[in-house]
């Protein structure tokens, strides 16, 4: 389904009912996939986190927060923070990433 956000517009599947257009969901974004630094996680030009798609493949632009668990890492995303899988630690602690994926899902948190 296409989301519209404040940051930006992209594509996801939904867990859960399809909701009618222009409804406002609160959701938990999971992007299902393992992060390889240099492949699909890079250092990015950006300094305003975003999110855009083209071809099908979703860009997302968020602040790294390195965490403590060396397999996951957690990125600020607006008022949002993402948590993903990495297939190594990374040596960035901080700065702003720009993830690329083609596997993003939304659950609906009904708040």
């Amino acid at each position: 389904m296409k989301l519209h956000s404040p940051i930006g517009n992209g594509m996801a599947l939904l867990s859960g009912t399809v909701p009618r257009i222009d409804d406002i969901l609160d959701v938990e974004v999971d992007l299902d996939e393992i992060f390889s630094w240099g492949r699909n996680i890079t250092a990015s030009s950006g300094r305003t986190p975003s999110i855009s798609v083209a071809n099908g493949i979703t860009q997302i632009t968020a602040e790294l927060i390195q965490g403590t668990d060396e397999e996951c890492t957690a990125l600020q995303f607006g008022d949002s923070i993402l948590i993903i899988e990495l297939d190594t630690p990374i040596a960035e602690k901080t700065g702003f990433v720009d993830v690329i994926t083609t596997k993003v899902r939304l659950h609906p948190t009904n708040i």
